[in-house]
C-alpha cells in the first residue's frame, strides 16, 4: 500500500504548497481540533499526521491510523521532531480499518477527515466507525464542498447526500461549510439530531455556494486581468521582434558591408605590399646604379689626378706635345 496518493496536509499546513492554501488548510484543521472532546481520539485515514500532532501538544491520546505505509512513515518522522510527551500521546500505524479488529471500540471523538469521499461502500464504512466511539461521543467529519476531481474520489458531496448517510449511523449536530469543504459535526446517540433541510441549512449551503462562486469569479477576473497583462506583454514582445528584426536586415546588411570593407583593405594591405616591394627593388636598383656612378667617379677622378701629375713631369708635357703634333697631322690628312 506504499504507493497510494497522499494528501500532503502536513506541508499544506506549514505553507510548502502556496500560502492561499495553507492558509485556508489551516483554517480547516483548526476548526477540526477544537471540535474535537474528551481526551482519546482516533484519527481515521490520518496521512501525515497533523491533526494527531496538534492534537498530541494539547496532550490528548491519539491513535491515528491509513491504509498508505507512506504516509505513516511520514507522520512517524514528523513525530520525531516534536517534544517527548507529544511522542507519548501519539502513536501511527498502517492500517486497512474495515479489517482492522485491534481497534479500541471506547473513543471520546473519532476525526474521518477527507477519507469518506474515498470510500465505495460508505454505509458499512460508517457502521463500522459507530463501533467505535463510545455512546455520547462525536465524529468530527470533512469532505470537500462540491466538485473535485482528485484521482481517488468516488463521489461528489454538497448536502443531502452526506446528510443521509451520516443521520443513518450518527445524530447530526451541525454542518459547517469551510470553504471547499464541509465540516460535519456527529454524535453517537439513538436521539435524534437537528432536523436537516430546513431554511437554516438551505442559507447556509446558499452562502456556502455564494462564497464558492465569489471565490471562482474572483480568481476569474485575477486571471483575466493576467491574461490581459500577458497579452499585452505579448503585443509589446512582437513589436519588439520586429523591430528586432528590421535591426537584423540591418545588422546583416552592415556585417556585409563590413566584410566588403574587410576584403577592400585586404586587397589594398596585398597592393601597398606589392608596391612597398617594387619600390624596394627600384630602390636596390638605384642604390646599385649609385655605388657604380660613385664607383666610375672615383676612377675619373683617379685619372684625372694621374693625367694631371704626368702632365706636369717632363716625361708626362713630351707625351703630350706629341698626342697633340699626332693630333694636327691626322686632321691635315683629312683634308
Amino acid at each position: 500500500m506504499g504507493n497510494l496518493i497522499i494528501d500532503r496536509v502536513n506541508e499544506a499546513y506549514y505553507g510548502v504548497l502556496g500560502a492561499d492554501f495553507s492558509k485556508k488548510t489551516r483554517e480547516r484543521i483548526n476548526w477540526i481540533v477544537t471540535h474535537v472532546e474528551g481526551n482519546k481520539i482516533l484519527d481515521i485515514g490520518c496521512s501525515q499526521g497533523i491533526n494527531a500532532i496538534l492534537l498530541g501538544r494539547e496532550g490528548k491520546k491519539v491513535d491515528g491510523i491509513d491504509i498508505s505505509s507512506d504516509a505513516i512513515e511520514y507522520a512517524k518522522e514528523e513525530l520525531k521532531k516534536e517534544h517527548p510527551s507529544v511522542q507519548q500521546s501519539v502513536t501511527f500505524r498502517v492500517s486497512n480499518f474495515m479489517t482492522d479488529h485491534e481497534i479500541d471500540s471506547d473513543y471520546d471523538t473519532v476525526l474521518l477527515t477527507e477519507v469518506i469521499e474515498h470510500i465505495s461502500d460508505p454505509d458499512s464504512f460508517l457502521e463500522k466507525v459507530s463501533k467505535h466511539i463510545k455512546p455520547g461521543g462525536k465524529l468530527i467529519v470533512t469532505v470537500p464542498f462540491g466538485i473535485n476531481d482528485f484521482i481517488d474520489h468516488k463521489r461528489t458531496y454538497f448536502y443531502s447526500l452526506l446528510a443521509e448517510q451520516l443521520k443513518g449511523h450518527f445524530s447530526i449536530e451541525s454542518f459547517t461549510y469551510l470553504g471547499k469543504w464541509t465540516g460535519v459535526i456527529c454524535k453517537a446517540t439513538s436521539e435524534e439530531g437537528a432536523p436537516l433541510y430546513t431554511a437554516q441549512d438551505v442559507q447556509n449551503l446558499e452562502k456556502a455556494f455564494y462564497d464558492v462562486e465569489r471565490e471562482y469569479l474572483d480568481r476569474i477576473e485575477n486571471y483575466m486581468k493576467e491574461l490581459n497583462k500577458y497579452k499585452n506583454e505579448h503585443q509589446e514582445l512582437l513589436k519588439d521582434k520586429e523591430e528586432l528584426e528590421k535591426l537584423k536586415i540591418v545588422h546583416e546588411s552592415l556585417l556585409e558591408d563590413r566584410q566588403e570593407k574587410e576584403e577592400l583593405v585586404r586587397q589594398l594591405q596585398i597592393e601597398t605590399v606589392e608596391l612597398l616591394n617594387k619600390e624596394e627593388d627600384a630602390l636596390k636598383d638605384a642604390l646599385i646604379k649609385s655605388n657604380k656612378i660613385e664607383d666610375m667617379s672615383k676612377q675619373i677622378n683617379l685619372l684625372e689626378h694621374r693625367y694631371k701629375v704626368l702632365r706636369r713631369s717632363r716625361f708626362g708635357r713630351i707625351q703630350i706635345k706629341y698626342w697633340e703634333l699626332k693630333k694636327k697631322i691626322a686632321g691635315r690628312g683629312k683634308k
